[in-house]
Order: structure tokens, then sequence, then C-alpha cells
């Protein structure tokens, strides 16, 4: 680590003084390695809303930090998660999502029980000091969280409401906990994913890169407010022409929070989409959209997949483009505009934290 990134380029300025990040941060693979251990294994990532579990047995698998694993519905409502790996010789025990009355890897055939007990074993007779009590599944730390489901890798990370505190004050009183889950879009993406977070982070290129989403949101009242673990961008929406309909709450405002890393919070009125940016290598991303409706059958679901899939598009062209730019030979690093990329600068900033602990610790 310490050969690899210089301390000077983690020292944190001020958004007046700062550079951005490295252009290597956006392409070297010694950075992703990094990020992969240093970053998603050791803060809280979202993995689905508890609607989309609702029976006993039902089960979500996902992969965080290179680590693959389960997320599953336990008796009386409870949500437990482990590690989709088998205790014999590391073999998976789920390929899809699905509802199971137990876990059977697909390997050698250990049996667990939904709540990781080690049910059965094949061909065991004769090992010696074998316990069974000592080879269930290793189980990962879950919060839930308005509906939404978080696990955290780390062995005795914070409670997440240190990461999430005043985002339920502050979207009061819109909740989204009963909100139900629609659909998910996955775009495979040619940018490494912290190009994406940058984008996402400021509305400084929206008159230029979309058009449209320019016509529906009041750019001029656009605000980023800053917080310890995650950044607001807020704004005024017209409701007229927007797809999201009016809201009953008495306001049209559009929230855009970024929680470190990669969660991002899209609310409207009666709709919430989800983003999970997850890094697939150094220059390339999936970004996961999941959509949410308070009453789906009372919204305009064509227009707002139509509309978001436009701003999707845009974005993608315009990360893309970045992401080349960024490994060309004109540019390693940048300036930052104090009025409209506040939110960039946080989100690198943390960034440097986390890559500083290493020397820290």
């Amino acid at each position: 680590m310490n050969e690899i990134i210089p301390k000077s380029e983690l020292e944190i300025q001020s958004i007046e003084l700062a550079e951005t990040i490295p252009s290597k941060w956006y392409f070297d693979p010694f950075i992703f390695k990094t990020e992969q251990h240093q970053i998603f294994s050791e803060t809280w990532q979202l993995v689905g809303s508890e609607s989309k579990i609702p029976n006993l047995g039902d089960t979500l698998i996902t992969e965080i930090g290179e680590n693959p694993i389960l997320v599953s519905r336990q008796p009386e409502g409870k949500i437990k998660a482990f590690y989709n790996v088998c205790r014999h010789r590391g073999g998976p025990l789920l390929r899809k999502n699905a509802c199971v009355k137990s876990f059977q890897c697909k390997y050698h055939g250990w049996v667990y029980n939904r709540d990781g007990t080690l049910r059965s074993t094949r061909e065991f007779d004769g090992v010696e000091n074998f316990d069974f009590e000592n080879h269930g599944l290793v189980s990962i730390h879950l919060e839930s969280w308005m509906g939404l489901i978080f696990v955290n890798l780390s062995e005795s990370p914070k409670l997440l409401d240190h990461y999430l505190s005043g985002i339920k004050e502050r979207l009061d009183p819109l909740d989204f906990t009963d909100y139900q889950f629609h659909s998910r879009e996955s775009y495979n993406i040619r940018c490494n994913w912290k190009v994406y977070l940058d984008n996402y982070l400021e509305g400084y290129h929206i008159p230029l890169v979309h058009p449209k989403l320019n016509t529906v949101v009041d750019y001029k009242s656009y605000k980023t407010e800053l917080f310890e673990y995650y950044s607001l961008q807020s704004c005024p929406i017209d409701p007229e022409i927007s797809p999201y309909g009016k809201t009953e709450l008495g306001t049209d405002l559009a929230y855009y929070f970024t929680i470190f890393p990669n969660i991002l919070l899209n609310i409207a009125p009666g709709r919430l989409q989800t983003n999970i940016v997850e890094p697939t290598g150094p220059t390339s991303c999936v970004v996961h959209f999941d959509f949410y409706f308070e009453n789906p059958n009372k919204t305009d679901l064509k227009s707002d997949f139509e509309f978001s899939e436009l701003v999707q598009q845009e974005d993608i062209q315009i990360c893309e483009d970045v992401q080349r730019g960024l490994e060309s030979k004109a540019y390693d690093k940048g300036r930052f505009s104090v009025q409209s990329e506040k939110g960039v600068h946080h989100f690198q900033s943390l960034l440097k934290q986390h890559f500083s602990s290493e020397y820290n610790g």
C-alpha cells in the first residue's frame, strides 16, 4: 500500500484548494482490489428490500467485496444473512434467488437449516473430532432500515443508524417502509464505479447531458448538503410535466441521497428508486436499479420507466466517455467547482480516509 499510494495523494484539502483524485484510481487493478477489501468489506451495503422476501424461506443472493452472500427470511419474520459458502470445501449453496426449506451445497451436498446450523453431511463416517455446531454457515451483520436490508461484512461494525442519522427526520412525513418492490433493471457500464458516483453526485452536468430532466427539475434551485457518511442533493420538480405525478405531502421535491460508498436513493412523490453501484473490475461496473412504489396501481409506470431509461442512457454515455478520458495521456487530476461539486469532493475525501486507514491500522 505504501508503495502504491503516496501519502501526498491521500491528503484532504478544502474544496477551494483540492484537486480530484488521480486518474489511476479509476483503472489501476491494485486500487480496485484494495477497495474490495478495505471499503466494500467494511461498509454497510444495500442488498434489497424486505418486500422482495416476504415469505418464510425466501432467499436473495448477491456478492459484496468479492464475497458471495445470501439473505433469507426466517421464522417469525426475522431475516438473517450468511456467506453463500459451504464450510466443507467452499462450494455454493444457491446460484439464484429461491424459496427454500434448507440450504444444500451444490458441490458435495452438505445440508444446512435455514438458521445456518449444519444439518447433515454425506459420507463422513470415520471423521474424528468433527463438531456440527462449529461448522454452521458463517453469519453476517444485518440491519433493516425503512424496509431496506443492509449487511456489513466487518466483524464489529458501527450501527447502521450511525451512518444514516438524520435521513428519516429529513424526509418526514414521507416514509417508504411499506413501498412494494416492483422490478429491477441492471446496466453493465464500461466505467469504473467511482466515475458513476462522481457523475451522480453533482447536478453540474444536467443542462448539457440531460435536456429533458433539465425541464423537469429547477436547476437554479439545485442544492447539495453534506453529512458525515452521506450527502443529499435536492431540487423542486414541476408536477405538471414530471412523470412522477403530484405528491399528497404538499411538496414537490426530488431527493437524491448518496450513502458512502455506493448506495443511491432517488426519492420522488410516491416512488423510491434505489441504485446499487457494483464494481465488477477496474474499468467496469453494474448499476442495479430497484423500483418501489407506494401504490403501483395509481402510478403512471410507463412514463416513469421511460423517463428513467432516458436519463440512465444519457448517464451511461457520458460515464463511458469520461472513463476513456481518464485513461488517456491528457488527464491526471482536475479541480472542483466550489458551487456545484461539493458532493464529489465529499465522496473523494471519504475514499481517501478509508485508504489512509492502511497507514494507521
